[in-house]
């Protein structure tokens, strides 16, 4: 976790982690972080289990009496915020990192959910020691529409930052062919279906592409692909689905294209600031998230979401325009050093603590959601 490490290194600070950690337990404990574990299922909409949840919450925050409190997503921010209350000295940071279905459903019981949750929102953003960070523009006017208050405690962070040191620009791949790769989990919602449909646009107008897909289906979400369309994929000529990836950089070595085609609004994509820290030409959709960091025609392109023409059209444009890939791959590098490096995130969240707590020694706890990339942010 990024941001407590930073804060240790602060000198001023001990540092807390409530998550869900599994086999990360001693990378996290390693840092020096004071780990917690905690069950979580971001996709659980039962009751019975939000009650334990914040019942716990409750407890750990009471006995650990911490003088910050740093929520890292919806869920906890909802549940912690509520939990916070317990704790009424202690400062409290709330990290929105998307919205997602929340934002956009059209359900009743969307609207309904949409309607308590900013408005519990709001009211915890109303105390004066509170901070409110979001990583898009689009999701600070949504969350205001709501009733978060306009005031000068709220920050934008570009996602969680990268390292521009460990994710360092690439040279053009190797292979004649050219490779487009996807990064994410393999669910409906991300409009991987798409991608493949737009692959096989390409395909059908004589465009030699490789599409390389990485990523497993989030089994906790409803709309998970199934493993046997995936295998199906696999048969199609140009199309690869590899499942999951260790080490990204691996994927950007051989692919210079980076596709984001997601069909709901996103926080600030990791797979995307990843891909661009390596140098690497974009091209996302037109949703919040990705259209806040991508400048179309500079850094890469931006489609309407659920276009597969439109896409097609894209990927053809990149695939036989090596000049402009490497241009925009460049200026995608250097977008990234103008602002979305973990330096610079680590750099503002200590301010916002020094100034929440009138730079005084204090100690930290963060509580996030239960995958362990989230910590990130």
């Amino acid at each position: 976790m990024p941001l407590g490490e930073a804060a240790l290194r602060e000198g001023k600070y001990t540092a807390t982690v409530m998550t869900t950690v599994g086999d990360a337990d001693k990378d996290l404990e390693a840092t020096g972080l004071n780990v917690l574990p905690f069950d979580f299922v971001r996709s659980s909409t039962s009751k019975f289990s939000a009650i334990k949840l914040f019942w716990r919450l409750v407890r750990e925050l009471r006995r650990e009496r911490p003088d910050i409190i740093h929520f890292i997503s919806l869920k906890p921010i909802l549940l912690g915020g509520l939990a916070a209350l317990f704790v009424p000295k202690a400062a409290t940071v709330h990290h929105l990192t998307g919205l997602g279905y929340l934002a956009d459903g059209n359900s009743l019981k969307a609207k309904i959910m949409r309607n308590i949750s900013f408005r519990m929102l709001g009211l915890y953003l109303r105390r004066s020691k509170s901070w409110f960070i979001t990583e898009n523009s689009d999701d600070l006017a949504f969350a205001r529409q709501y009733g978060a208050p306009e005031n000068n405690r709220t920050s934008m962070f570009g996602g969680a930052g990268v390292d521009p040191d460990h994710f360092t620009e690439m040279p053009p791949a190797p292979d004649e062919k050219v490779h487009a790769g996807y990064v994410g989990r393999m669910i409906w919602s991300k409009g991987v279906d798409i991608l493949v449909s737009a692959k096989e646009v390409l395909q059908n107008r004589g465009t030699n592409l490789q599409l390389d897909m990485y990523g497993t289906p989030d089994t906790a979400n409803p709309r998970a692909l199934q493993l046997k369309t995936m295998e199906q994929w696999n048969t199609r000529p140009g199309v690869k689905w590899h499942g999951p990836i260790k080490d990204v950089r691996d994927v950007w070595q051989h692919c210079e294209i980076a596709i984001v085609p997601t069909r709901t609004r996103e926080g600030m994509p990791r797979a995307m600031l990843e891909a661009a820290a390596c140098g690497r030409a974009l091209i996302v959709t037109d949703v919040p998230g990705c259209r806040e960091f991508v400048r179309d025609g500079i850094e890469g392109l931006i489609v309407p979401p659920d276009d597969e023409s439109a896409l097609a059209d894209a990927m053809e444009k990149l695939v036989l325009d090596s000049d402009l890939r490497k241009r925009m791959g460049q200026a995608a590098r250097q977008r990234i050093l103008g602002g979305y490096t973990e330096s610079h995130v680590k750099k503002d969240v200590l301010e916002i603590y020094a100034t929440l707590l009138n730079d005084r020694p204090q100690r930290v706890f963060g509580e996030a959601s239960g995958r362990r990339d989230n910590m990130k942010r």
